[in-house]
């Protein structure tokens, strides 16, 4: 569960004070961290081989799948970081936080970017067994 939180907060760089605490306290992390893969796998699976469709064989199409892939990785993540937080600091009876719809935001942006690295990832990986969409996105 170390690795995962520092996969989050970027080794140290992005550490964002109370709610990367509570965050590992409430065992957030590990949580996030799967969504965070699934769904850029699914939707990757679903459109090179279940969908494989010509109508989607376009570098538009594709881009936007994948912004709409990673936007839905990380508002779920928010999500599921502040239920999660907000419940561990309930239960903590943890009154007076400092944490702010900024760390969210900034939690949120981070899964943004890795789930359009895995979103890429997964792409370059599935195009070879698609027969339409081969070509997407180079």
């Amino acid at each position: 569960m170390n690795f995962i939180t520092e996969i989050f907060e970027l080794f140290g760089a992005a550490y964002l004070g109370d709610f990367s605490k509570y965050m590992f306290q409430a065992g957030a992390y590990t949580t996030a961290f799967f969504v965070m893969l699934l769904i850029p796998v699914v939707v990757t699976f679903v459109y090179y081989i279940v969908l494989d469709n010509i109508l989607l064989a376009r570098f538009k199409k594709w881009l936007i799948t994948g912004v709409c892939t990673c936007a839905a990785a990380a508002v779920i993540d928010i999500i599921i970081a502040h239920q999660k937080v907000e419940g561990f600091t309930f239960s903590a009876n943890i009154m007076d936080t400092t944490i702010g719809g900024g760390d969210y935001l900034a939690f949120g942006f981070i899964v943004f970017i890795y789930s359009a690295i895995i979103f890429l990832l997964c792409s370059l990986l599935l195009k070879s067994f698609s027969s339409r969409c081969r070509n997407i996105p180079f």
